[in-house]
C-alpha cells in the first residue's frame, strides 16, 4: 500500500508538472504578445517623432529658398512671394516689413494661377494635398495668414480671378474646358459650359470686371455674362495675342499682338447680355463635383 501511494504521489508531481510546463509556453507567449504591442506602438511613435522632425526641418531649410514668383496687389501695397516650396511670405511695401508666412505641410504653394484682391487682403490659388491626394481651389486671408475657404475637388484649374471684396472668384479648368464661378461668402459654386473651340491652356488669363462681368484670354477675347452664363461676344485676331490686363477703370481691355509693337485697346461700353446663349444648359449648378470647406480664421 506504502508503495502504491509512493508512485502515486510520484506520478502527481509529473502530471502536475506537465500542467505547469503546458502552461508556461501560453503564458509566455501572452507576454511576448504584449511586449511586441508595446514595442510596436513605441516604434511608431518614434517613426512618427522622427517624421514630424525631418518635416519641420525641411520646411525650415525652405526658408532659405531664392524667390521663384511674386505677385503686387494693384494698390502695391502688398506682395507675396513663393519659393517652390511649402510656402508663401507676405510683406508690407507700405512699411517695408515681413507681415505673414502662409504654411502648407502637405501642399506646395505656387503663385502660377494665383491672384490677389486689389489691396491685397485675399489671395486665391490652387494647390494639391499630397497626402490626401485631392487638388483644393484655396482663399487665403492675408491679414490673418490663415485660409479663409477652400473649394475641394479642382483639379486642372489653369486662370484665376476674384473681385476687389473677395466676395466672388472665377476660375477656368482645362481639358474639361470650363469656367467655374464661386461665392465663397455665400456658400455657393457655378459653373459655365465651354463654347465651340474654346481650348484652356495654363497660358489662358481671366479677369472679373464688375463682378457680374468677365474677360477671358484662351487664344481668342471672350466676353461673359455671369450671371446668366451667356457668352456676350468673342474677338478673334489675324495674329496671335501674347498678352492681356484690364485697366484699373475695369472697362478698358489692353492686348498685346505678336505681331504689332503697339497695344490694341478694347473698350467696354453698355453691353446688354446676348438673349440667345452659346451651347445648351450653358449655365447649371448641380453638374460640379466641388465640395466647400470653411477654415477657422
Amino acid at each position: 500500500i506504502q508503495h502504491t501511494t509512493h508512485s502515486s504521489s510520484k506520478e502527481n508531481m509529473k502530471r502536475s508538472k506537465g500542467v505547469l510546463y503546458k502552461e508556461k509556453p501560453a503564458l509566455w507567449h501572452l507576454w511576448e504578445k504584449q511586449n511586441e504591442i508595446n514595442t510596436g506602438k513605441k516604434r511608431k511613435k518614434e517613426n512618427a517623432l522622427k517624421l514630424e522632425v525631418e518635416t519641420l526641418q525641411k520646411l525650415a531649410k525652405e526658408k532659405n529658398n531664392t524667390i521663384d514668383q511674386f505677385l503686387l496687389s494693384g494698390d502695391e501695397k502688398i506682395a507675396v512671394c513663393s519659393y517652390y516650396a511649402y510656402h508663401l511670405s507676405v510683406f508690407s511695401l507700405e512699411t517695408m516689413s515681413y507681415v505673414h508666412t502662409l504654411e502648407s505641410k502637405e501642399s506646395m504653394l505656387f503663385l502660377y494661377n494665383a491672384t490677389l484682391t486689389y489691396t491685397g487682403h485675399y489671395l486665391v490659388l490652387s494647390n494639391y494635398n499630397e497626402k490626401e491626394k485631392i487638388s483644393y481651389v484655396t482663399l487665403w486671408n492675408l491679414i490673418t495668414g490663415k485660409v479663409r475657404k477652400r473649394l475641394k475637388n479642382e483639379p486642372n484649374v489653369c486662370c484665376t480671378a476674384i473681385t476687389a471684396d473677395g466676395s466672388r472668384i472665377v476660375f477656368g479648368v482645362m481639358v474639361d474646358n470650363l469656367i467655374k464661378i464661386w461665392d465663397p461668402f455665400k456658400h455657393k459654386h457655378k459653373l459655365m459650359q465651354g463654347y465651340e473651340g474654346l481650348d484652356l491652356t495654363v497660358n489662358s488669363k481671366l479677369h472679373i470686371l464688375d463682378g457680374t462681368k468677365a474677360i477671358l484670354l484662351a487664344g481668342e477675347v471672350s466676353f461673359w455674362d455671369l450671371e446668366s452664363g451667356a457668352v456676350i461676344s468673342i474677338f478673334t485676331f489675324d495674329s496671335k495675342i501674347s498678352c492681356m490686363t484690364v485697366a484699373c477703370d475695369k472697362k478698358t481691355v489692353l492686348l498685346g499682338l505678336s505681331n504689332s509693337s503697339t497695344l490694341t485697346t478694347l473698350k467696354m461700353m453698355s453691353i446688354n447680355t446676348a438673349e440667345n446663349s452659346i451651347g445648351n444648359n450653358l449655365f447649371g449648378e448641380d453638374s460640379s463635383s466641388s465640395e466647400e470647406e470653411c477654415e477657422n480664421i
